[in-house]
Formats: structure tokens, C-alpha cells, sequence
């Protein structure tokens, strides 16, 4: 049976239970962040940390933890309590549980959840996938991690009935991002094309990672936004998450990517991700 981590203890699924007065449960106040680990490794954890710690300051959540230690440690015992060797770790905070009013208290202790979930299996996936586009109805602060994804759950969900991988969001016709990754494309000369940091977006910790090694191997990275106009004439696109790491996008809507095969850049790419996380 799962064991999670709620609020300073270990409990078995059944008895892992929050208040039904709970901020983040009536008014989705709180945040979040997914790590991946391979083999009881945790991946890029210090950049997963430092997201954590940005999106609770900005909200003005107090952080349960009082420092990145005892995160770690809490991890990987709950990693051994469920035997899953690989996998993902979902760290939730909420500001904590009181009546119910639009009006909180800064002495609220926060809630603190934590569990595992085992590795998706994404082998169909690497072949190169497809996406649609929709307007971007999410919230102004979507540099924060909160845990209101409402508009990204419908996206996703409506990308998957109609048979897409995923939907990318657009505000004023460029492209921020997908609802569970970050867009990216390489246009005709060769140059990596994304949407710039910004509230507008995610800041993604694969995203990053892989803005690095890009410029590591010389490849060209331009943080500007792109239409689909962009996307129509680019050589390649691909998007980035922690859960899939970096996939190969062959079509977006009617529009098909390098006659849908995958493009070097991206090989380059994923290679070299696979090599530092292996590694």
C-alpha cells in the first residue's frame, strides 16, 4: 500500500487526509512542484527547489520545510517506503486549513503533502507527437506554480478527445506554452526559438536545462515568441517537461513539422539531456 507524507508524518493511503477546510481545497491556494528521480536519483532537485521557494515567497505561503535538507531526506524515505526505484516525486503546499473566507490569516500553519508516482511510460511518445492551439485563458501569474490549473486541465483534456498529445496556449497570437510543457521551434536558420521568460509562462526546469546544453553546443537560442506563421515555415519543434523531458512535435493543428520526422537539433538535444540526467 502507498505510503505519503502529510504534514510531519508517514501515513498509508487511507489515513493520509487533509481538512475539508483546507485553503488549497476551497480556493486552490497553494502551489506545487513534480520531480522526476531514476534509480532513487533525484533529477535537477536543486532547480525544483528553488521554483518552490520562489512560488510560496510569492504568494506569501510560509514554507513547512525548514530548509532543503530535510525535503531531501523526507524523499528519499518515502522513496524507499514505496519501492518505487523510478519515478516522480508531487510536493504540494497550501496555505493551510481555516473557515472558509476570501480573507486569511498570516499565523495559518501551511499544509504540507508529499507522494510518489510511478515513471509514465512515454516510449510511443518519442516518435514525435501532435498538438492543437487555443487562446491562453490562464491567470496573470503564471510564472507561479499554484495549484489552480483549471484552464490547462480543460486544454489537456480536450487535446486528448480529439487525439493530440497536447495544446498549445496563445495570448495575442504568439504561443506561450503548452498546458504541461513548454513550446519550442527552430526556424529557418537554424535558431532555437521560445517564448521568453516571463509572467506569461512556467518557467520549466527542463526548459532551462535544455536552454543550456543548446548553448553549450553552440546552437543558437533566441527567447522571442513565435506565431504559427513561425511555426509553418520552422525546421523543427519540440516541447519540455519533467515528465517527458524533451519530445519531438511533428504536427501542430493541420501544419506538418519536417514532413513529420524528427529533426537533428532535437536529436541533439535529447541526447545530451539523456547523457547529463544518465549520467
Amino acid at each position: 500500500m502507498e505510503t505519503y507524507y502529510v504534514n510531519g508524518f508517514f501515513k498509508r493511503r487511507n489515513n493520509a487526509k487533509i481538512s475539508v477546510e483546507d485553503r488549497g481545497f476551497n480556493f486552490s491556494d497553494g502551489v506545487y512542484e513534480l520531480i522526476s528521480y531514476l534509480d532513487e536519483k533525484l533529477i535537477f532537485f536543486e532547480k525544483h527547489y528553488l521554483r518552490l521557494s520562489k512560488s510560496l515567497l510569492t504568494l506569501k505561503i510560509s514554507s513547512p520545510l525548514s530548509n532543503k535538507k530535510i525535503l531531501k531526506l523526507i524523499i528519499k524515505r518515502l522513496i524507499k517506503l514505496n519501492k518505487i526505484k523510478s519515478g516522480y516525486i508531487y510536493i504540494q503546499i497550501t496555505r493551510g486549513t481555516a473557515k472558509r473566507n476570501h480573507v486569511y490569516s498570516q499565523q495559518i500553519p501551511p499544509n504540507l503533502v508529499i507522494f510518489c508516482l510511478p515513471l509514465r511510460k512515454i516510449e510511443k511518445f518519442k516518435r514525435g507527437v501532435k498538438v492543437r492551439t487555443s487562446e491562453d485563458l490562464r491567470w496573470g501569474r503564471c510564472d507561479v506554480k499554484s495549484i489552480s490549473l483549471l484552464p490547462n486541465i480543460l486544454e489537456k483534456q480536450i487535446a486528448f478527445n480529439q487525439g493530440y498529445y497536447e495544446t498549445w496556449q496563445m495570448k495575442d497570437n504568439y504561443i506561450t506554452e503548452g498546458t504541461t510543457s513548454n513550446a519550442f521551434i527552430v526556424d529557418r536558420n537554424g535558431s532555437i526559438r521560445t517564448y521568453p521568460k516571463s509572467k506569461h509562462i512556467l518557467g520549466g526546469v527542463t526548459r532551462d536545462v535544455i536552454i543550456q546544453i543548446a548553448k553549450k553546443k553552440s546552437i543558437k537560442i533566441i527567447e522571442k515568441a513565435f506565431t504559427l506563421n513561425d511555426v509553418k515555415y520552422c525546421k523543427e519543434a519540440f516541447l519540455t517537461s519533467t515528465t517527458v523531458k524533451i519530445l519531438p512535435v511533428i504536427k501542430v493543428n493541420d501544419i506538418k513539422i519536417n514532413t513529420m520526422k524528427i529533426g537533428e537539433v532535437t536529436k541533439i538535444l535529447t541526447n545530451n539531456i539523456n547523457k547529463k540526467i544518465n549520467g
